[in-house]
């Protein structure tokens, strides 16, 4: 689901905050299994925060059967970073059939690369997908538990099939705070 978002400024580690909010005014989605939530893209100002512009989107992924309750989002306000966040309309965004996928961030709990890759092969497998994948740069996060890192991932040469598994399961851990959600990615010439 995808909501039209009006408001200025919000910080850039913005995710375990817009989860706090989403759950206060939605309180079953701390339990959604495959519930995530996109991190919310702006212009960085260089201090920490990002500015929305007038295209600024709140994306959640959601299984089909709480789309309707998902909706009541729309109209309610949130509070990042001591700034209000309006939710507008909601528009029903399905899981595309496409490949490579691109995460911003993946988490898994290795602070390191190697190991970090490891953990991906491993995930990878217990999905039993097929894919290759590149890692990119690092990342930090603020969870309940200290700041997190991952890295961002790209996964190419996967068959369609897995790319909608994929999209559907995610891979690593907080997904509720905008990592391991991956997204249709035009091509791997700009890594490369």
């Amino acid at each position: 689901m995808q909501f039209d978002l009006k408001g200025s400024v919000l910080p850039i580690d913005h995710g375990y905050d817009l989860f706090l909010e989403l759950t206060r005014l939605l309180p079953w989605f701390a339990e959604e299994a495959l519930g995530g939530i996109h991190p919310i893209h702006g212009a960085d100002t260089g201090h920490g925060e990002l500015i929305l512009n007038r295209r600024a989107k709140l994306v959640v992924r959601i299984a089909a059967a709480r789309v309707a309750d998902l909706s009541k989002l729309s109209g309610q306000a949130i509070q990042l970073g001591g700034n209000t966040l309006e939710i507008g309309a909601a528009k029903a965004r399905p899981l595309t059939r496409h490949t490579p996928l691109f995460a911003h961030c993946v988490t898994t709990g290795s602070e390191d690369e190697v190991d970090f890759t490891n953990d991906i092969i491993r995930l990878l497998d217990e999905l039993e997908i097929d894919s290759r994948f590149i890692c990119g740069k690092r990342q930090t996060l603020k969870t309940p538990d200290g700041t997190v890192s991952g890295f961002s991932l790209m996964l190419h040469g996967l068959p369609v099939e897995h790319s909608l598994l994929v999209q559907q399961q995610g891979l690593g851990k907080h997904r509720k705070m905008g990592c391991g959600i991956f997204i249709p990615h035009k091509s791997i010439t700009a890594l490369t």
